[in-house]
């Protein structure tokens, strides 16, 4: 079971506009449930395989529609941030999770992230931070594709 969680770019960008950037992945990889916060109300069909975008008022009420799940924070690694999260190349993808994402504007790690939590980290040339949420989903999605297939792009 895997579920993504992000949150809405309100300001750099729209949901009606950023919903497709999160929609294609989502369905490409396969993934099993798609939660988004804050309520946006748009049209909640974004991929092929029918996926229901369900949105959440609050981050606590999206984290805790699904506490069976091991929670992994995806955080863009920048040369002043925690030392403490896992590289992405490093990490071991949980069988039941969700991945939690933030925005531009807003870091959920910061709030609430738990004791036995992941934070997961991806390495880039310049480790700036400078990486779109949905950016981060396809390279999370890609990195589980290939270690379940021993590094072979062929599935």
């Amino acid at each position: 079971m895997i579920k993504i969680a992000g949150h809405w770019e309100i300001g750099y960008n729209s949901p009606i506009i950023e919903a497709y950037q999160w929609g294609y992945p989502i369905n490409e990889w396969g993934v099993d449930q798609w939660l988004m916060c804050p309520v946006s109300g748009i049209n909640n069909k974004y991929t092929k395989r029918g996926i229901e975008l369900k949105e959440f008022d609050h981050y606590e009420n999206m984290l805790g529609s699904c506490p069976e799940l091991t929670r992994v924070f995806i955080e863009p690694r920048t040369k002043h941030q925690n030392p403490d999260t896992i590289w992405l190349d490093d990490f071991d993808h949980p069988e039941d999770v969700i991945y939690v994402f933030g925005s531009a504007q807003y870091n959920p790690t910061l709030k609430h992230k738990r004791e036995q939590d992941v934070v997961v980290s991806i390495k880039t040339k310049q480790d700036t931070g400078g990486l779109w949420p949905s950016q981060c989903l396809c390279l999370v999605l890609d990195d589980i594709r290939r270690k379940e297939n021993g590094g072979n792009n062929i599935r």
